[in-house]
């Protein structure tokens, strides 16, 4: 995992590997990398974390990997389980209805606040960037990145920096779990959510984010308990 954003969404190579051109310490590279493999799908809902292989692809010690994966527990994207080590978090439905339930408080809040704050040149470019994701040469996982992208570049108009910090910490414990899903409803949502952007009517931006959050939840809830329904009478 690039410790560069802009490299985050440019690369699909499924191994683990550490950017660091920028002078960030070894725990941060390594915190940045996990972060976005577990984000993109590379390491998956409760795939267990063997600490000697992972410190052997990126190259350090295990001192700043278990450091990294101290602060992802703290993300609830890790979960340490003493002597038997860490595994990639699992989500139920009910944590996935808890975290939408949070999410759909929080996310018409700050979008309205960043709506009724920009101006109307900032709305055009992110109106753009709403529908910059439908773009169909990109990978799923570069499309994702795109839609999380936008999300934070938006978001950041409330003023708002903790609640945003919070959004972006709920969405990266659901998305991963969308990423590989049908992207059709995704683009028409994000089309409706540009017109209202553009128009910087934070109302309609709002009713359209929540209609839109609300059918992944719903879609999500119905994936996990038709899983978990296989499993059980496996």
């Amino acid at each position: 995992m690039g410790a560069q954003a802009s490299n985050e969404s440019e690369r699909d190579d499924p191994s683990l590997s550490l950017g660091m051109a920028s002078p960030i310490t070894a725990e941060e590279a390594v915190t940045t990398e996990l972060r976005r493999a577990i984000r993109e799908g590379l390491l998956v809902p409760g795939q267990r974390l063997t600490q000697t292989e992972i410190a052997g692809q990126l190259g350090v010690s295990r001192i700043p990997l278990r450091d990294a994966l101290r602060r992802l527990e703290v993300e609830s994207l890790v979960k340490i389980e003493g002597h038997k080590g860490a595994r990639v978090t699992e989500l139920t439905a009910d944590d996935v209805a808890e975290i939408y339930e949070i999410r759909i408080v929080l996310e018409a809040k700050c979008m309205a606040y960043a709506v009724d704050n920009i101006s109307k040149q900032t709305a055009q470019e992110l109106a753009v960037e709403a529908t910059a994701s439908a773009d169909d040469t990109l990978s799923p996982a570069q499309a994702f990145n795109q839609r999380r992208d936008f999300y934070n570049d938006l978001y950041r108009h409330a003023d708002r920096p903790r609640m945003r910090r919070m959004i972006m910490q709920l969405r990266d414990n659901v998305d991963r779990y969308h990423l590989l899903s049908d992207r059709a409803h995704a683009h028409e949502a994000h089309n409706e959510l540009g017109d209202a952007i553009a128009d910087r009517d934070p109302s309609r931006a709002a009713a359209v984010l929540v209609e839109h959050i609300s059918e992944s939840r719903d879609d999500l809830i119905e994936e996990l308990r038709q899983s978990k329904s296989v499993e059980d009478e496996a």
